[in-house]
């Protein structure tokens, strides 16, 4: 679901000053998260409370009213700002702009299209809306399989009748902003189908113009599940323009251990190796919920030059060199109060490996390669805020740290 959320992002600038070419900045200062991002966080808390259609009506009121001027269409609106909890029959795009959670919290295809259904009908109870939702579910779900992008495009042809058979260059010179499903989810999984790369995706979705956050919403859910690699500093640059509210179930869901992303860099997606001398040393690190979240997603080496691999598992930080997968640095993290904090950090101790051996120089070097390569900061940690003037809105790539 966090592809939803960067499709979202990169889109916003987009959306009502539409462009017809992949050649743009990825990410803008004068980008957002709108209310496919929150409404993508409702779906999401919903589930984790039950996935019942009351749960999400309570969450979709919930983050609606936290979040009121998030870009929210007039029916819809209508609806989320009054004590009204029956359906009204719309066949817009926010069925499926908001339902990627559902795709990961799946066990099964039928599953991932039930639940689709539940999440859309309580507001877009009209069978597009419904088509829509369950389409681009199904479609996450069998990515999430490594279903190929052929038999993605027959199931979602024969179970749902949509014409995916057009090209983006056929598309794209007539494409004009349309808020129905069935103008809206055909063309975004097209956008998927010939994309090369997750990046690829969300430029094609932009590119047909149109309602381009959500449309890249949409193509991004789809395609982070289809690809296995993720360039870091596109997961760092996102998180920027989240807040702790949103991040929060984000966090609640690694807690729970429900997939949520390929973009969550995991052990053994690096060769790794333990502690030969294992040294303990007292820290007094804290940051955010935002922060923590990032954290999760962990540090994959893209160059030769980059020189860190970090993962996060078990509640822990691990950094390891890339070049020899030596472990340098482990630190647990835990919840105190509205904050996370590390108090204590594990550094390798063999001379034969590091010829640093001092505490200090290894908390500073730990706290950069956290603040800086992970989340980053420009400012070293301890973080108590990650979403204001701390922030490097032009942010490059920090994963390559030369150490």
């Amino acid at each position: 679901m966090f592809g939803a959320i960067i499709g979202d992002i990169v889109g916003s600038v987009y959306e009502w000053n539409n462009i017809k070419t992949k050649e743009f900045p990825l990410f803008s200062e004068r980008g957002f998260f709108t209310d496919d991002t929150v409404m993508t966080i409702a779906v999401a808390d919903a589930l984790l409370n039950g996935g019942a259609a009351n749960n999400f009506i309570d969450s979709i009121k919930k983050y609606g009213g936290i979040y009121p001027n998030a870009g929210y269409g007039g029916r819809f609106q209508s609806w989320l700002f009054s004590d009204e909890r029956e359906p009204y029959n719309s066949w817009g795009n926010g069925s499926a702009m908001r339902v990627s959670p559902c795709g990961w919290f799946a066990n099964s295809l039928s599953e991932a299209e039930t639940l689709a259904e539940i999440s859309a009908s309580v507001t877009h109870n009209h069978v597009e809306g419904i088509k829509g939702a369950q389409a681009t579910a199904s479609a996450i779900f069998l990515a999430r399989e490594g279903k190929s992008k052929p038999e993605i495009k027959n199931y979602i042809e024969n179970k749902y009748g949509y014409d995916l058979n057009r090209t983006l260059d056929e598309i794209r010179p007539t494409y004009r902003f349309n808020e129905s499903c069935q103008e809206t989810v055909p063309q975004a999984i097209i956008a998927f189908l010939e994309s090369k790369d997750f990046e690829d995706a969300i430029r094609n979705a932009i590119s047909i113009g149109g309602d381009s956050d959500t449309l890249a919403a949409i193509t991004g859910s789809i395609a982070e599940a289809a690809y296995d690699h993720f360039e870091s500093w596109m997961i760092t640059t996102t998180f920027h323009f989240l807040d702790n509210t949103l991040s929060a179930v984000i966090n609640a869901w690694f807690d729970k251990k429900y997939p949520i992303s390929r973009m969550v860099i995991e052990k053994t997606r690096w060769k790794t190796e333990g502690f030969s001398k294992p040294h303990r040393i007292k820290a007094n690190f804290r940051f955010n919920e935002t922060n923590y979240a990032r954290i999760h997603f962990g540090l994959l080496p893209e160059e030769m030059e980059d020189k860190w691999f970090a993962y996060f598992e078990n509640g822990k930080i691990h950094f390891h060199r890339s070049w020899t997968g030596h472990k340098r640095y482990e630190a647990q993290i835990n919840k105190d109060g509205d904050y996370y904090m590390i108090s204590e950090v594990i550094a390798e101790r063999d001379t034969d490996l590091y010829r640093q051996a001092n505490d200090n120089e290894d908390i500073h070097l730990f706290g950069f390669l956290l603040g800086r390569g992970v989340l980053g900061l420009n400012v070293d940690l301890p973080v108590e805020r990650g979403d204001d003037e701390d922030i490097m809105r032009g942010w490059s790539n920090f994963g390559r740290m030369m150490l």
